[in-house]
């Protein structure tokens, strides 16, 4: 019949961590590649560019193309006398519309203005 304690009362989970401990310390772990490390691909400076436009502006446009459905949403509203709905659509219109704006313009500016200009000290 096996004792769990010892006779200094201690229990087998103690032993156990001491001994894992020890092992573990003569034995450490190789390191391994990290998953979160991102490899070094030379991409020309041109792709980028042209990318980050595509993507600027393709955002700009589809925002530009939700302001239309709304804005056709809130005229099919007040056909149908739904006078809040159509205001709540036309507010919604009008808010897509600036920030398709907004993206759009500031995708130009970001890609000709400031990243052509120097950059600046910091």
């Amino acid at each position: 019949m096996s004792r769990r304690h010892g006779p200094d009362g201690d229990s087998t989970y103690g032993t156990v961590k001491d001994r894992f401990d020890s092992w573990s310390a003569a034995n450490p772990r190789p390191r391994s590649r990290s998953a979160l490390g991102i490899p070094d691909i030379d991409i020309p400076e041109g792709v980028v560019r042209t990318f980050a436009l595509a993507v600027g502006l393709g955002t700009g446009v589809l925002l530009l193309g939700l302001a239309a459905i709304s804005y056709y949403a809130s005229a099919s509203w007040a056909d149908v006398d739904r006078s809040g709905s159509a205001l709540a659509y036309l507010l919604v219109g009008i808010f897509l519309t600036i920030a398709g704006l907004g993206a759009s313009l500031g995708t130009l500016n970001h890609v000709f203005r400031v990243l052509r200009s120097p950059g600046g000290h910091h």
